[in-house]
């Protein structure tokens, strides 16, 4: 998968996210499979990092092209880390600095969204949210971000 295939609408945005089931990844994409969604096959990816350790890891995810995104990116694509690399994912090793204090999800289809984020096991109002009196006329994410230089949303 490469990210490079999301061509972005013409803005900076937040294009999707990804969720770590708690009850592991085969098993989550089953029962979202059974629920009605289909979040795509789980395949296994590893990669050097640069300290020349294994990083492992499996993806179920649909996000080839932007045209593809479901819910328009709302709805996160899957991974589970190998419990070997636990202590050397990306966020564990990112630089720190940081803090995601909360991912907001504007949906134009909030039943859609709601369904597909239920057969995932996430609770849609943990997420989805609508400024007072707004009507999006399309989906978006938003990320709120504390940074050195203050809280910052995206």
């Amino acid at each position: 998968m490469a990210m490079e295939s999301i061509a972005a609408r013409g803005e900076a945005r937040l294009v999707t996210w990804a969720h770590t089931p708690a009850r592991g990844l085969e098993a989550c994409a089953a029962a979202a499979a059974a629920a009605g969604y289909q979040p795509g096959d789980v395949q296994s990816f590893s990669r050097q990092t640069p300290d020349g350790r294994t990083l492992q890891w499996q993806l179920a995810y649909r996000h080839y092209t932007e045209a593809m995104l479901p819910s328009d990116g709302l709805v996160p694509f899957l991974i589970e880390w190998a419990p070997p690399c636990a202590a050397f994912t990306p966020a564990a090793s990112a630089p720190r600095g940081i803090e995601l204090l909360s991912l907001r999800a504007e949906s134009a289809a909030p039943l859609e969204a709601s369904a597909s984020l239920a057969a995932l096991g996430i609770d849609a109002s943990d997420l989805l949210a609508q400024p007072a009196g707004a009507a999006p006329c399309s989906s978006r994410l938003v990320a709120r971000l504390r940074t050195p230089k203050g809280v910052v949303e995206l």
